[in-house]
């Protein structure tokens, strides 16, 4: 049967990311469904803004979620969005969103780990949520939104809206107790964890860095050489995973032979459908209904 995205409702995550996927949560659900996975423990090995995890937390459809972030400062932020709420609420209702803090806060930027000793994990938190939220599209290597003269209509502050940040936050802590969150490299993740991953009821979602647009989005992008190793990867692994992936050849010539479903993440019924991306999986998977369309007719599965 096919599966509606989700509507545009505020989302849970605090952070923002270049294609969020808090939308294609509900289409996860129903492969939840469909493959008899529900109360699964769901691992987001490229965890990012976390939108899917927790939106199926809050949807009810897995009993819990593994988080793991290759970046110290937005692993940093998720630890103590689950460990120390009070105190990140705290440090951001205090934080000047200001240029003087942008600039201050750099060295940050450079830290490779989160015990790296310079910083405590408060102020690596704070330090990825603010130039996620500061920076243009969310990038935490980018520039601040307005530049740094500060002399576009928007400016700094204009996504840092506090109120809202520390309402997501406390939202999202009340499923501390059923998060655990590592920062490691996905890859070297799944490969220790996998037999704690095959035996248990578990799902793997996958969402890579985009393949076109990886390097000018992430500061951990891939190379080809590493999208070919998590393709080769998880072709080897037999419990259930599904992938989102931006939609180039190179993509679909690494999983010919997995089940392919196009998706428009962005879709509007006023407006064209251009950004397309693709769910693959070793599961079969359905095709997707999208907000304000009654039906999708003609469209198959791609195998």
């Amino acid at each position: 049967m096919p599966k509606k995205l989700l509507p545009r409702n505020e989302p849970l995550s605090p952070l923002r990311y270049p294609g969020g996927k808090a939308r294609l949560a509900a289409y996860i659900s129903g492969v939840i469904e469909e493959n008899y996975l529900n109360g699964c423990t769901f691992y987001e090995p490229f965890a990012g803004g976390a939108s899917v995890s927790l939106e199926l937390l809050r949807l009810g459809f897995i009993s819990s979620a593994v988080l793991i972030e290759r970046d110290p400062l937005v692993y940093a932020f998720w630890w103590c969005v689950f460990n120390i709420t009070d105190d990140l609420c705290a440090a951001v209702e205090a934080c000047p969103v200001t240029m003087e803090t942008w600039t201050q806060l750099q060295p940050t930027r450079e830290v490779a780990y989160p015990a790296d000793g310079r910083f405590t994990i408060l102020q690596l938190g704070v330090a990825g949520l603010f130039y996620n939220r500061t920076n243009f599209s969310g990038i935490l290597g980018a520039g601040p939104i307005g530049g740094e003269a500060q002399t576009s209509r928007y400016k700094i502050d204009c996504r840092f809206n506090k109120e809202k940040i520390v309402r997501q936050i406390r939202s999202v802590a009340r499923f501390a107790d059923r998060v655990r969150i590592y920062c490691d490299d996905a890859i070297s993740f799944m490969r220790t964890n996998a037999e704690e991953i095959a035996t248990g009821f578990a799902f793997v979602y996958v969402d890579p860095p985009y393949y076109q647009q990886g390097p000018k989005l992430y500061r951990h992008h891939y190379t080809d050489a590493d999208h070919v190793a998590l393709a080769q990867f998880l072709q080897t692994q037999g419990y259930p995973w599904l992938l989102s992936y931006d939609d180039h050849p190179r993509i679909r010539e690494l999983y010919d032979g997995n089940t392919v479903q196009p998706i428009y993440l962005d879709y509007n019924v006023k407006s064209s459908r251009t950004a397309r991306e693709l769910a693959i999986s070793n599961l079969m998977i359905p095709v997707p209904v999208y907000e304000g369309m009654p039906e999708l007719l003609g469209i198959e599965v791609e195998a």
